[in-house]
């Protein structure tokens, strides 16, 4: 009995209910993309940089742990996916929603992305 007990609660709890898991903070996971203390510049649409310390992979780090469902490929390069991201962040943290990772979007960016889940979680296009 109490071996079926474990076995349902390892499969998802009794009844199925299952608890969500949250995303991963920042520690450890964007931090090999930003290796110093100083600000990162700003950036946008167009902006390529694929060494590291990358502005452009710190950003698509944080965006992935901010907001549920972008999914971005932390490669530097802030094309139209990285761009329609930063704007649904935007627009998420209710600030001006120009796609430009200014001194207004780093440090919502950066606290959204250190939470311990998705803050973010609308369907916008």
């Amino acid at each position: 009995m109490l071996g079926a007990a474990v076995a349902m609660l390892l499969a998802g709890g009794i009844g199925g209910v299952q608890t969500a898991s949250a995303a991963p903070t920042i520690d450890g996971v964007c931090g090999r993309y930003w290796g110093t203390s100083r600000p990162p510049p700003e950036v946008n649409q167009g902006d390529v940089d694929t060494t590291s310390p990358s502005a452009v992979m710190l950003a698509q780090c944080y965006l992935n742990l901010s907001m549920s469902g972008d999914n971005l490929t932390v490669d530097g390069r802030f094309g139209p996916d990285t761009n329609r991201a930063t704007v649904r962040f935007q627009q998420c943290a209710r600030i001006d929603d120009d796609g430009y990772k200014g001194p207004d979007t780093w440090p919502r960016l950066r606290s959204w992305a250190n939470s311990s889940g998705y803050i973010c979680n609308l369907d916008l296009p």
